[in-house]
């Protein structure tokens, strides 16, 4: 039904990471497995891992079948590791699997610079065998780095947010900007109990003589 009015909601960040984190929470509630720590990879997913570099280390993306078998060609290991005859990237994401090709893929990245592995990429895109498929690869960033980063900046992720407590403090802000309704960051952070007196008001109906007399009876 529409009525024409739309609705605020105040929305912590910590709740909705939680929901989209790696979709581990999603997964124990659908299937109740819990998903333990499995160093640089990912306990459901291949490729999709960081791995180390000569300076440094990089993120790998290849989810699909053609990605990471474009990952295996762009070393140069299409035949040495049989790429042509996968056939599903489903048996590559079992634990004992992961270990064993992770040996495998970090003595590879080891050997180039972690600008070196996304040039390669990017050159695989035009020209490589399953051309314009591609791995993604991503360089790690330091904090200061990202925030000086072309894309974040055009993008609108980080800025500085006026916070009636702590001042103005660089913030990372939501990816979906919703045109509409873009979301807005309201504070940053708060002390612990610094809302006590407005909820009092507003969910029990204690205004302002009342609060005093209780703090004076040492009940709240």
């Amino acid at each position: 039904m529409k009525t024409g009015k739309g609705q605020a909601l105040d929305v912590a960040t910590s709740e909705a990471y939680a929901r989209i984190d790696d979709f581990v929470a999603l997964w124990y509630e659908h299937t109740g497995r819990i998903s333990e720590r499995f160093g640089n990879l990912d306990i459901a997913l291949w490729l999709y891992c960081f791995a180390p570099t000569k300076d440094g280390a990089v993120f790998l993306g290849g989810l699909r079948l053609e990605m990471w078998q474009a990952f295996a060609d762009m070393l140069g290991k299409w035949d040495e590791w049989g790429a042509e005859s996968w056939t599903s990237v489903a048996p590559f994401t079992k634990e004992e699997e992961q270990l064993k090709w992770s040996e495998r893929v970090f003595a590879e990245t080891r050997k180039y610079t972690s600008d070196e592995l996304l040039h390669m990429s990017l050159e695989y895109s035009k020209h490589g065998r399953l051309a314009p498929i591609t791995c993604v690869i991503a360089p790690i960033l330091s904090p200061e780095e990202c925030m000086k980063d072309a894309n974040w900046i055009d993008r609108g992720i980080f800025v500085p947010v006026s916070d009636i407590i702590y001042g103005n403090v660089m913030t990372a802000q939501a990816q979906y900007k919703m045109t509409e309704t873009p979301p807005r960051t309201r504070w940053v952070c708060q002390p612990v109990g610094h809302a006590n007196e407005s909820v009092y008001a507003r969910h029990l109906g204690l205004d302002a003589p009342e609060l005093d007399q209780l703090k004076k009876q040492g009940i709240i």
